[in-house]
């Protein structure tokens, strides 16, 4: 099975079945399919071979999931780009994983002719419409999208197979840099066959999709409603979170995702939590911790009827690597859970050897849904693939039950003077007032201590915020060295598109 074979079997079962939702759009898999064959035939007969890397540029749209399919189909590899990336970004990628085509349209790249200036390997671009003002390179052939519309779908499923690459997704990591992960169309297959054997997502389920598709929680989210035959709601609004929950409603979605900002953002600026939800049958959150207490506050004000999923992943494993099932969630508040259904995923030692229970290591994850590495950083890749498996970068520590509980991120530790601090843990004790709506703790350069604790802080009411008595309640909770030396209240943490908070510009701000 490839990817895109996923897509060609449902529309196959269920033609008429609605794939897509976005706003007043709906897609059946039938009409996807049929675009994505198009799509398919139109980037072959233009020279893409299987193995090419073909780049795509589009805000989640249902254009944006044909693309997707129909790059796969033509037995290319995708390459999804950030949308809210500048020129310079996109520029650098494009000529990073040697794309040889850009599928966009108009409203994502604007500035044309500056993302494609000095890209030798790409041949050609393809936009919904053209700016009169654009001046391409030399040699750069310029297509309209909708030429693919005359054409018949490609037959069949192509010529690419489970071991032929599918996706280079593009994250940053902890250090800024962005780095390839170069996932196949086993890895990718595998992941979502894990995800649908613990979520037992089935043709009725729909879900709310606010995750961008070019993050691998989104692209995960988009592959296990193709696979199981449900509906993909798209809402691209978040900054309006209100009018999210009314999309919830009126589309009758049966499952929310998110990452622990959105769901902070849900509970302190809409009615999230008092809303009866009557169709809503899960919510998942991954992409890194969520507050303890946060979770607590969910699970009481939910219906019982809603099974909350917390989920722990990385990029690198495709999407997800761990999951706590929602009848312990009342008893491992705090954990990631165990190995999803087909993962093995231990906590080990600096010499390889698993730790006890009760002892902190790193995590390792092995699976058949582990990248096959960084594009063009075989040393990178080197620093993180062993034998044993994935090395997360994440210190974590198992309970006697093997339910798995992260410290912090490795390069998120703090070097106070001679102790190290978890910057979650001091999250997490600033998250527990209600007047805190989102925190972020980083070490800042420090003469005598090499790093200080700083803390950004988002408050529920900036007007009354009090910093002494936060700090008051962090001395009840914390050691004296764990607590920060300096609070910083902000309208907004910086965030990424996915609305993962970005500890590298904070601190690039104060170094």
């Amino acid at each position: 099975m490839t990817v895109h074979g996923m897509l060609l079997e449902t529309a196959a079962r269920r033609p008429d079945a609605a794939a897509i939702t976005h706003g007043e759009r709906h897609a059946t898999f039938a009409g996807v399919a049929g675009e994505a064959g198009r799509i398919a035939r139109f980037l072959r007969e233009r020279g893409v071979r299987r193995g090419d890397r073909v780049a795509v540029l589009v805000e989640n749209s249902p254009e944006y999931v044909a693309a997707f399919f129909g790059v796969l189909q033509a037995g290319a590899c995708c390459v999804a780009l950030n949308h809210a990336n500048k020129e310079e970004t996109h520029r650098a990628l494009l000529r990073d994983c040697g794309a040889v085509a850009l599928w966009t349209r108009a409203r994502e790249a604007r500035a044309l002719p500056e993302i494609v200036e000095d890209c030798p390997d790409l041949r050609f671009a393809v936009v919904d419409r053209a700016n009169p003002g654009w001046r391409l390179p030399a040699g750069l052939g310029l297509h309209r999208a909708d030429e693919s519309a005359a054409l018949a779908p490609l037959d069949g499923a192509g010529e690419a197979g489970p071991d032929d690459l599918a996706a280079i997704l593009y994250t940053s990591g902890s250090t800024g840099t962005p780095r390839g992960v170069t996932l196949t169309h086993g890895n990718l297959v595998a992941n979502t066959e894990q995800i649908l054997a613990y979520l037992k997502l089935g043709p009725d389920d729909s879900i709310c999709c606010v995750l961008p598709f070019h993050y691998s929680f989104g692209n995960s989210l988009l592959l296990t409603h193709v696979r199981c035959g449900g509906r993909t709601v798209i809402d691209n609004r978040f900054a309006f979170p209100q009018q999210v929950l009314e999309t919830l409603a009126r589309e009758r979605c049966t499952g929310f995702s998110g990452v622990p900002s959105h769901y902070a953002i849900l509970c302190a600026r809409t009615d999230f939590l008092e809303r009866p939800h009557p169709d809503l049958r899960y919510i998942t959150q991954a992409g890194g911790a969520m507050a303890p207490d946060l979770v607590r506050r969910i699970r009481g004000a939910l219906p019982d009827r809603i099974a909350v999923y917390i989920m722990y992943g990385q990029t690198e494993a495709s999407a997800r690597l761990s999951w706590v099932p929602p009848e312990r969630l009342h008893e491992k508040f705090g954990s990631i859970g165990r190995g999803i259904p087909g993962v093995s995923l231990t906590v080990r030692r600096p010499d390889g050897s698993e730790c006890d229970a009760g002892e902190q290591g790193e995590i390792v994850a092995a699976g058949p849904n582990i990248m096959r590495g960084y594009w063009n950083a075989p040393q990178e890749t080197a620093e993180v693939l062993f034998p044993d498996g994935l090395h997360t970068g994440d210190l974590a520590y198992r309970d006697a039950d093997g339910f798995i509980f992260i410290v912090d991120r490795v390069k998120n530790m703090i070097k106070a003077g001679a102790n190290r601090v978890s910057s979650k843990e001091v999250e997490e004790t600033l998250l527990q007032r209600p007047e805190v709506v989102e925190a972020c703790v980083i070490g800042v350069p420090d003469a005598l201590l090499g790093e200080a604790i700083e803390a950004w802080i988002v408050p529920a009411d900036a007007a009354s915020f009090d910093e002494q008595a936060l700090l008051r309640h962090c001395a009840s909770k914390l050691a004296s060295f764990k607590i920060p030396r300096r609070l910083h209240a902000v309208e907004a943490l910086p965030k990424n598109s996915s609305g993962k908070v970005l500890k590298a510009e904070l601190r690039a701000a104060v170094r």
